[in-house]
Formats: C-alpha cells, structure tokens, sequence
C-alpha cells in the first residue's frame, strides 16, 4: 500500500496525516482488533472511480448524504451538502448534478441500514456518503456498515461510497491522543477492508481546538451540532479531500468477496403475519366479562402492510393515522380533537425496520417486549383508531411501560382517549393519563363508553417537549360488554 504524508499546521503544532492513495482489496485484510483507528484528514484508498468519470463526462450525477441530524444540517447555508454541491457544480461545470439529504435526526448507522434501500438506494445514487460517527456513540455498528456496503453493491456495483466523521465533543480525548473516537474506528476498519475512501471532517476541527485555536464554542453551542463557522470547517476537508478522491481512475465495478461479519445477513426473511389470538377473558375492573374482545394488534407479528386492520370478514377493526407533532405539544383534551389535523394520513408500512411510520419515516407504531411501540417523533405523531365492528357498550383497557423520550426529564406526557361520533365535530375526551417523564410508571385506564357501528375510540399521545417519545410495551383491549 502506498502512502503519502500531509503534514496539517495548527497553531505551531504538527499532525502527521497518513493519506493512504491504494487500498487493499476487498477481503485480502484480516478481521479489525478493536482499537482506535488513527485519525487522518483523509484516506484515498479505491477513490470514487466511477463517480469521477460520470462528472468528466458531464452526465447525470446523482449523490446521496446519509446521516443523522448533522446532515440534515448540512443543507444549512455554509452545510457540507450545500457546500459539496456548489463545489462539484463548480468543478465540473457540464455535469447535471443532483444532490439528496437522506439526513433523519437523532438516528444511527443501525436505522440507515434498515432504511437504506427506501432512502438512498431508491434515488439511483452515484455516489453515497454516509456520516453516523456521532449518532452511533461508543458502538460498534460493523454489521450496519456492512450491510449498507453490500445493499450497495449487490444492487450496482458501479456505485462509489465515502464514510465521513463528524465531531462530538466527547471525541477530543480520542483525537488528543491520535485516534478516531470508537464509533468512528469501526467504520474506518469496514472502509479499509472494502477499499471505501474516509474523510476526517471532525479531524480538522478537532485539531484546531485541541491546539487551542479556537473554543469549543465557536464550533458548536451544544454537544456536536456545528454552528456555520463549524461547518466551514468540515466543508474545507471536503474540498482538500474531494479533489483527491476524484483523481482516482478508472471506472471499475466494485467487488464484495468475503465480509468481515461472519455469514453477515444482508437482508432478512420476509415477515409474514400471524393471526392475533386473545387468550383469556377480558373482565372489567367492576367484574364484568366482555363479550366480544378486540385487543390491539402487534406491528410485524400481527400487521404489516395495510394502515387498516380487518377481522376475518373484511371489517376494518384498527387504523394507524398521524398528525404533525406540533399538534401534539400539549397535554390537554384538545390533543388529537380535531380530525381535519389527521384523518387522511394513513401511515405507510417500512419492512425495512417492521413498523408504520409517518412522512417522516421514523417508526411511530412498532413491535416492543411483545406488545407495542407508540408514539412522537420529531415531526409527526402517531394515531391509533379503534373502530366498533357493531352498536353496543364498549369497554376499554390501557396499559403500558414507561414512556421513553430523550433529553428531557422535565417532559410531561398525555395520552388522550377521545370519542368520534356520526354527529361529526370535535372528539370527545373520554380520559386523560398525563404523568413527568422522570416518574413514568406507564399507563393504567380504563373506560367504558356507548358506540355505534362505525364511530371511532382514538388514543392521541401528547408531550409538552419537542422531541417526543414513546409509550413502551402498550397493550389496549376493547370488549364489547353487551348491545
């Protein structure tokens, strides 16, 4: 392997970059050690061959980022991906150059996988670029790497991929010391075994301020999330690295041979549903035993495809809907009240990761500890309908895990169990769970109601926060209790 040196100068302190120029080939190198990887500015290895002689020839050139929320990021004014278009626009001024965010805020190389297929390679990408060194901490994710190099390649061969790492301010001690933190080690060891170029684009940044010249504070006012002036920084390692990336000729199909993963499984067996089976009797807290139960079914297990749950008769029993999350901040009756806010929006069924998610194509309804997973994410909320298969008194039991959310133990969450009638309108609150994230014991109500066929119960989960959240293991069962 030959290799060239790239001296980088910050403040009078000297950094050794080995910029290695020829990888070796796929599966010639033996299974990585887990240790830290050393930190360069970039590593050339097989290039972007194919990408590169597309862009010479000025043809369509389509390039994927895929990430978490620092590329979504990235589209910001002085953004790696509003950068890195402007520069391939500017360098290679006859190509049709087509750039895609796939960036999903607060998400890993473990979710990129599972959606790699519905968010990259369905765009006919050219050229991917994927960023998950932050999201994915201190994990080892060499199996989620793999699989989105392999998804890759078995689809086209001709397909150029680059992994860069962003910064956190937990990697400095790793940089200090001359390596890449241990999320981003384990990427570089798949991108060595597989000839895959690496960019440093936390290195440069790392540097300057371990050297000292400059805060913590002008790259970023949190824990990873680059103000502009950061991203200037990260858009410089791009330009440096690019330009050798690019020098790499000539188009070539890329080769898979072995996996460091042993029998490393790409795609898992399709699911196929079972038939929901309530075992039991459901008896209310009064003593009264259902006389008809319609327990809530299990996304993957139960309910896949389809946003509308039938019985055996065809009759539509479950509907999965969502509304945006803004509509959901609050944690009072009117959460979920308006049915203009969500009653055309029909989840959509994501097989890659066995849920229904909305538009933003995080998960809102999943499979958890045998029951389910509802809930908020950043920009949608999620609906559950239960709609009464006949005229009668209905019975309803929830019951849940605590509700999971992240960064806000302050949070205070709700979940609204509304009732829709043939009169039209507003739904009507039927009961309310409101409890603070911090003391979440999980959810226990109970109601009875009188529905007509067709009228809808709907379960409305509300947060004061912005992030969302959860409610784990949920487990609703209706009982008809009599006409």
């Amino acid at each position: 392997m030959k290799k060239r040196s790239l001296l980088l100068v910050v403040s009078g302190v000297v950094l050794a970059c080995m910029v290695s120029v020829n990888a070796v080939a796929a599966g010639n190198t033996a299974a990585p050690v887990a240790k830290g990887e050393p930190a360069v500015l970039f590593n050339v290895r097989d290039g972007l061959p194919n990408v590169a002689a597309k862009l010479k020839e000025g043809g369509p050139v389509n390039v994927v980022f895929l990430g978490g929320s620092i590329t979504v990021g990235g589209a910001s004014p002085k953004g790696y991906i509003t950068y890195v278009t402007g520069w391939l626009k500017t360098h290679y001024p006859d190509a049709k150059v087509n750039v895609v965010n796939s960036g999903i805020s607060g998400t890993g190389s473990d979710f990129g996988s599972r959606r790699y297929d519905r968010d990259v390679l369905s765009k006919k990408p050219d050229l991917v670029l994927i960023e998950f060194c932050v999201n994915d901490g201190n994990s080892d994710r060499t199996v989620a790497m793999e699989q989105m190099v392999h998804k890759t390649w078995l689809k086209n061969p001709k397909t150029d991929i680059a992994i860069f790492y962003t910064l956190a301010k937990t990697h400095l001690p790793f940089y200090k010391e001359g390596s890449l933190p241990p999320s981003a080690s384990a990427h570089e060891r798949v991108a060595a075994f597989y000839g895959i170029p690496t960019l440093g684009t936390g290195f440069l940044a790392a540097s300057k301020i371990i050297a000292g010249e400059i805060p913590w504070e002008t790259f970023s006012r949190d824990g990873c999330h680059p103000t502009q002036d950061g991203y200037v920084l990260f858009d410089s390692v791009f330009d440096k690295g690019l330009t050798e990336l690019l020098k790499a000729t000539p188009a070539k199909a890329h080769k898979l041979g072995r996996s460091i993963t042993p029998d490393l499984t790409v795609y898992p067996p399709p699911v196929v549903a079972k038939p929901l089976v309530f075992k039991g009797d459901f008896v209310t807290a009064k003593g009264e035993k259902a006389l008809k139960v319609y327990p809530l079914p299990i996304a993957h297990t139960h309910w896949i495809d389809d946003p509308v749950y039938r019985n055996k008769d065809g009759k539509a029993l479950w509907h999965l809907s969502w509304m945006p999350s803004k509509e959901a901040r609050g944690v009072d009756a009117s959460v979920g009240a308006d049915r203009t806010l969500w009653e055309t929006n029909d989840m959509v069924w994501f097989g890659g990761d066995n849920c229904f998610t909305g538009p933003n194509g995080q998960g809102l309804f999943r499979p958890h500890a045998s029951k389910a997973l509802f809930g908020i994410v950043r920009s949608d909320a999620g609906l559950l309908r239960f709609i009464a298969p006949e005229t009668g008194r209905y019975a309803v039991s929830v019951k849940s895990g605590p509700w999971s959310a992240w960064r806000s133990d302050d949070k205070v969450m709700s979940m609204n169990v509304l009732k829709f009638t043939w009169k039209g309108g507003k739904g009507e609150s039927l009961a309310m769970q409101k409890e603070l994230k911090k003391e979440s014991k999980g959810l226990n109500m109970e109601i009875e109601t009188n529905l007509l066929a067709g009228e809808e119960i709907v379960f409305a989960p509300g947060s004061t926060g912005n992030w969302g959240g959860s409610w784990r293991s949920l487990m609703i069962v209706v009982g008809l209790l009599g006409k």
